[in-house]
């Protein structure tokens, strides 16, 4: 089962001349990345990476060696598998999602 994780990306210095462009370029080069949005507040970035297993802590590095990361913070996200016990509002809000 595939694990989705959000990565929460503080920059180490201002975004450079050309925006996010430099950044953005690195992230899209990892295959596990799905989607990159930036932020404001605590994080400048959020990005989600889908990947079997523990794959998504070795983004998680990869993103670490990158120079232009001052601080990373990994959420993990999983769908629950069949059996597990849910609450029931969250059942129903996972409803209303798939059936939107």
């Amino acid at each position: 089962m595939a694990t989705k994780r959000y990565l929460m990306i503080n920059l180490a210095q201002e975004p450079y001349k050309n925006g996010y462009a430099d950044v953005l370029r690195d992230l899209i080069t990892i295959p596990e990345v799905q989607s990159i949005e930036q932020l404001d507040g605590v994080f400048d970035l959020m990005v989600q990476v889908e990947c079997p297993g523990s794959v998504g802590y070795a983004a998680a590095d990869e993103l670490l060696a990158k120079g232009w990361v001052k601080r990373l913070q990994v959420l993990q996200v999983e769908a629950p598998e069949p059996g597990d016990i849910v609450a029931p509002k969250v059942l129903q809000q996972m409803e209303q999602i798939q059936g939107a």
